[in-house]
């Protein structure tokens, strides 16, 4: 954990260092634009696994990668339907309701990171186990967006707790276990990330997460995920109905063709 901790206190020292010099200058000049693109538009998801993010803040959806870290994907969609079998840290009362319902995030970094999914809200606890960190080479922090599990740094450390990032940080890549990357709502967690705290970290007002919602599709069908604002928030609403996809076209068969070409018999008489 130290490592990420040395992230955010960097971050947060260079935020004060800014404030005390009354400036106004962004820190888009260590990483880019930090404003992203507000997703308006119906967004087309086809085969694969997604998780929408339902909170107080408004929601953002995250492709997962089941392909890349299948033990993780499978962990964390078990837990966020109630499909597997969890223990509370704190009444040690073992139960299978969805481990992600009603928790809040618990841990901000603005424009850096956003943490959940303890269910204790403190930032230590998990589901009563762990798992062993799958690290593909194919996944890095090298942009904004990453779904990641949190980790107490041993090898063996995964649990429920996730982290999301704001900027690339290529120092996590190879420490935790990338699992999914945010495709719509991304302007939502950063906004989430920029919520006043009452110490460094804690946010003063959390954002709880309603519910996360796990959305298969399966091989040869989409579906659509339209985004809306309700009361003042942006929401995300999956079409539930999957549109199975046209087969393509099959060549005209080498009989056909020929019973086509061929003129019968009786047409040559005529």
């Amino acid at each position: 954990m130290m490592h990420r901790f040395a992230a955010m206190l960097a971050s947060m020292l260079l935020a004060a260092s800014l404030q005390a010099a009354e400036t106004t200058a962004p820190l888009s000049f260590l990483w880019g634009n930090l404003e992203d693109e507000t997703v308006t538009q119906p967004l087309t998801l086809s085969e694969g696994t997604y998780a929408v993010f339902h909170t107080t803040d408004g929601d953002f959806i995250v492709k997962l990668f089941p392909d890349k870290a299948p033990k993780t994907v499978e962990n964390f969609v078990a837990l966020a339907t109630g499909k597997k079998e969890w223990t509370h840290p704190i009444t040690q009362v073992t139960q299978t309701k969805p481990i992600y319902n009603n928790t809040i995030i618990y841990r901000i970094v603005k424009d850096v990171e956003i943490d959940g999914g303890d269910p204790t809200n403190k930032g230590y606890g998990g589901p009563g186990y762990t798992l062993d960190l799958e690290i593909s080479p194919d996944l890095k922090f090298d942009s904004a967006g990453m779904l990641a599990m949190a980790n107490s740094g041993r090898d063996k450390s995964n649990g429920s707790r996730w982290f999301i990032t704001l900027v690339p940080l290529p120092d996590f890549s190879g420490r935790f276990t990338i699992f999914g990357k945010v495709i719509g709502g991304l302007d939502v967690v950063r906004q989430i990330s920029r919520k006043p705290t009452r110490r460094p970290l804690e946010p003063l007002d959390p954002t709880v997460v309603n519910t996360v919602d796990i959305i298969e599709v399966p091989a040869r069908h989409q579906t659509t995920a339209t985004f809306a604002e309700q009361n003042g928030i942006r929401v995300i609403t999956i079409e539930k109905e999957m549109k199975a996809l046209e087969e393509e076209s099959e060549e005209t068969s080498p009989t056909l063709s020929r019973q086509t070409a061929e003129t019968s018999p009786t047409e040559k008489e005529k």
